[in-house]
């Protein structure tokens, strides 16, 4: 029989690793076990250690399926630690066992589709929405905080723009004035007490030296509950970076719908109008309250030129890799 040419070669070579690396990633990313082991079963019922006999080799030590498994759970444990360590007052909320349970669940539904894990938990919340028994019956306090959770990590990671200078805003009248927030501010309203809770909670945990990385122990975690009422009125929050730390402000309601219509691209004119539609402050009132407000804001570096469709490159501006401490 002839042998194939190099170049034939050469040709069927990217389909059979393209088949091989999908096969790869399919059994890598199955979810384990209960006792954090590999599935023995394939999808089709036919057992795992002939799938992995397809894309691995065996060693003097260990079979196809085993070298096959380190990497399944490498790349579930790696997972499994960065979500918790995102949410890790989510799983204060629900309790370790329930909060395991959803982890598994949510990342099976969503899985990893980004380059960094940073994003994991970026549909949380409507995972959440969708699947209320998951947090049950902490539901409505567990969505809170995973609000405020995602939203630190928007303020740990997010680029920042240009601070506006005061002489642009001087330079066009409030009927024209457009003003963008910075992409790493959040701007929440909470039915419970969530940053007071965080605090409390973070405080408390460092006392008793429990406060870790994903390596905490379980016995700790399990202890670790935290529960909150709700709040008579809503409660306006702002996260933010300021000076390469996160850290949560109240704001009142007025100055909530604001920023909001400025973030939603309202002229400053309408957008103080619209703020203060239902308020009783008298005219002076308001106009202090905004002076105010304005000063504050600029002085942490919330606004900035408003921007329309601009890609913004994170390099500058980002303190990726940084540890940020949450106030």
């Amino acid at each position: 029989m002839p042998k194939a040419s190099p170049r034939k070669k050469a040709a069927e070579n990217p389909v059979r690793l393209a088949a091989v690396q999908r096969l790869m990633a399919e059994a890598v990313m199955r979810p384990l076990r209960r006792d954090e082991g590999m599935q023995t079963a394939w999808k089709d019922g036919s057992p795992a250690a002939d799938v992995a006999a397809r894309i691995i080799k065996p060693n003097d030590r260990l079979s196809s399926f085993e070298r096959l498994q380190i990497y399944n759970q490498q790349y579930w444990w790696r997972l499994l630690g960065a979500f918790g360590e995102d949410f890790w007052a989510l799983r204060a909320v629900v309790g370790t066992r329930k909060f395991d349970s959803l982890a598994v669940a949510y990342l099976e539904s969503r899985g990893s589709t980004s380059w960094t894990m940073r994003n994991l938990g970026r549909h949380l919340e409507t995972f959440l929405r969708a699947h209320p028994e998951l947090t049950a019956p902490h539901t409505a306090l567990a969505l809170d905080v995973v609000r405020v959770e995602w939203a630190r990590v928007i303020a740990f990671d997010e680029p920042g723009l240009p601070v506006l200078q005061p002489e642009k805003i001087a330079a066009l009248p409030p009927d024209r004035l457009r003003i963008g927030l910075q992409p790493y501010l959040t701007l929440l309203e909470l039915a419970h007490p969530v940053d007071e809770l965080l605090r409390k909670y973070k405080e408390r945990r460092i006392e008793t030296g429990a406060f870790s990385n994903a390596v905490a122990a379980t016995t700790t975690r399990r202890r670790a509950r935290i529960a909150a009422r709700p709040s008579r009125r809503p409660i306006h929050l702002a996260v933010h970076r300021h000076d390469l730390a996160v850290y949560y402000k109240r704001l009142e309601p007025e100055a909530h719908r604001l920023l909001t219509a400025l973030r939603d691209g309202t002229t400053l004119a309408d957008a103080c109008a619209s703020a203060f539609a239902e308020s009783k402050d008298s005219p002076t009132a308001s106009a202090e309250k905004i002076q105010r407000w304005f000063a504050t804001w600029m002085q942490l570096g919330w606004l900035c030129p408003l921007t329309s469709g601009r890609r913004v490159k994170a390099a500058a501006n980002s303190p990726r890799g940084k540890i940020l401490p949450s106030s």
